[in-house]
């Protein structure tokens, strides 16, 4: 089940990127991009990371997972096409010579947070 370790990894992440006296109690929302080819099972990693988020200091936070289609460039004859099964065929010439361009890897994209304005906090 890596769906644990990339719950960990993105909260992980985001506190690593909070700006200096942002807390992570203040975020409200954590959005990822998930690619096709890293096989998540996005109910499986929503639900993990709404187990341990409260202990990793995030109560308040949602996750919201954006889907990355698997977009591929042939070497033979440079056609772009998207994958829906991993089948690495390039449609237009059938060679085998694919390189992925999008759709692997998992990138944090969005963090918000509700933090008190500073002004309404010396009133």
């Amino acid at each position: 089940m890596h769906e644990l370790y990339i719950a960990e990894s993105i909260l992980g992440s985001g506190k690593a990127s909070l700006p200096p006296g942002v807390q992570p109690e203040s975020v409200t929302l954590v959005e990822v991009l998930v690619g096709r080819l890293d096989a998540v099972v996005p109910e499986t990693l929503r639900f993990l990371f709404d187990a341990i988020k409260a202990d990793k200091g995030y109560p308040r936070a949602v996750l919201h997972l954006t889907d990355e289609l698997v977009e591929c460039l042939c070497k033979d004859c440079s056609a772009e096409f998207q994958l829906d099964e991993p089948i690495f065929i390039c449609p237009s010439c059938g060679s085998v010579k694919i390189q992925v361009v999008k759709g692997r890897g998992i990138t944090l994209i969005r963090i918000e947070a509700e933090v008190e304005d500073e002004d309404e906090e010396e009133t």
